[in-house]
């Protein structure tokens, strides 16, 4: 049995503008991290017969990639070659729909896991470039943030150049200030799912386009702060972030979320936003110091959200052969 494990991202800078629509004509900056939350993909080959079988949300079970319905899983399985004698196995921590990158992830650990399957290693960076060119074959609006991100684990800065080529690095960033950005940082769950596609493709019109400059911008400020270790500066970019964000699309938070993002500030959150391309999801705050954190956890806690622990993965996508 192989098991590969890749985690999901939160974006801290540049969100959007990796979306070809912006960075075919501009460029796109991105800065994230990859968090301790996982899909987790097991693969092995069936004794009995030679069938293609993934068990997900559903199962399926079929004699020919063609015939797969799962979008992501067809076109990994087409990319390596991968055409019978298989079963595949989902499990995540997070819902798809979420703003945590799924797509990006399920994309990456699953080549990641074909490919071994077959006796072949890729680079992380090789593995993000197949998975992107799978998200576009499907005719999905996303950029290049969420495969880079996932696949290369830690905190990652992307520079996009209008020919979607990308040169990336790892941050320098202190180990005292991704303490800091832990214990400071409140994450919760809204429990509200949403399609992404029609959020981001919402976002293709000409003031969304001139929106997103000052979204790079500030998202070179954000990687700055935590390069300096002043995170407060990062808690008040976000929050920069966030106006800008929702005048970008309508459908980007409701009146629900507007009165939660305001309660929070009035209880010690210096910043926030909702992750990923808006619309629900996961709730990400910074506060100046822990007190402050308490009182925001107990109010959001009480109004029903789930809060949930924040860690840093540095592993970025793996795989392994298990034996049992």
């Amino acid at each position: 049995m192989l098991i590969s494990r890749t985690p999901f991202r939160i974006s801290l800078g540049g969100g959007s503008t990796d979306l070809p629509s912006y960075c075919s004509r501009y460029g796109g900056f991105i800065f994230g991290v990859a968090i301790d939350m996982h899909l987790d993909i097991f693969v092995r080959r069936p004794v009995i017969y030679d069938r293609v079988d993934l068990q997900y949300l559903s199962f399926e079970s079929v004699e020919h990639v063609d015939e797969v319905q799962h979008p992501i899983g067809r076109e990994a399985l087409r990319l390596t070659e991968v055409n019978h004698s298989i079963s595949i196995y989902f499990k995540a921590d997070t819902p798809m729909g979420t703003g945590l990158g799924s797509s990006g992830s399920c994309a990456v650990g699953l080549l990641n896991a074909l490919w071994y399957f077959k006796g072949i290693k890729k680079t992380p960076a090789e593995l993000a470039e197949e998975a992107f060119r799978i998200t576009q074959r499907l005719g999905l609006p996303d950029g290049k943030q969420d495969p880079y991100l996932t696949a290369l684990g830690g905190f990652t800065v992307l520079e996009i150049d209008m020919d979607q080529s990308v040169k990336w690095c790892h941050a320098s960033i202190e180990p005292q200030t991704v303490k800091q950005f832990v214990s400071r940082s409140l994450f919760f769950y809204t429990g509200v799912r949403r399609e992404s596609v029609d959020v981001l493709r919402d976002q293709e019109h000409h003031k969304a386009l001139e929106l997103k400059h000052r979204t790079k911008a500030i998202g070179r400020q954000i990687l700055k702060a935590f390069i300096s270790g002043n995170l407060d500066d990062f808690g008040c970019l976000m929050n920069e972030h966030w106006r800008i964000k929702k005048e970008i699309s309508a459908r980007i938070s409701s009146p629900e979320f507007d009165f939660i993002y305001d309660l929070a500030l009035k209880h010690g959150a210096l910043g926030g936003k909702l992750i990923g391309a808006g619309g629900g999801g996961y709730f990400l705050f910074y506060c100046r110091d822990a007190e402050a954190g308490e009182r925001l956890a107990r109010v959001m806690v009480a109004r029903g959200f789930r809060q949930i622990p924040l860690g840093v993965d540095y592993k970025g996508t793996r795989v392994a052969e298990v034996e049992i």
